[in-house]
């Protein structure tokens, strides 16, 4: 489901842009991978616990201040330039 989710926002986020693009609009969709959060406090089921912290620990996470500086990026570009999507992981994570 969490796929399918960021997947359906991937292709949301092109109508507005071609809808609003003439009209200077810009849309960015943004797509974190392993970021710091509650996540690891919302597993009920041991194993997938396990796993999570697993990967985790192996790959590491973005912070927030990581992502802040991201969404900083891509706003502060010049107006004609819209980046249309950026992927942001951990440089471990493959």
């Amino acid at each position: 489901m969490y796929g399918a989710t960021k997947a359906a926002v991937t292709y949301l986020s092109e109508s507005p842009r071609g809808e609003f693009g003439p009209r200077d609009v810009r849309v960015t969709n943004i797509e974190p991978w392993f970021v710091e959060s509650e996540l690891r406090t919302h597993i009920s089921e041991a194993a997938l616990a396990r796993q999570v912290d697993g990967m985790l620990d192996a790959v590491g996470a973005l912070s927030a201040e990581e992502l802040a500086d991201l969404v900083a990026y891509a706003t502060s570009r010049p107006r004609r330039v819209n980046l249309r999507q950026v992927v942001a992981l951990p440089t471990r994570q493959v």
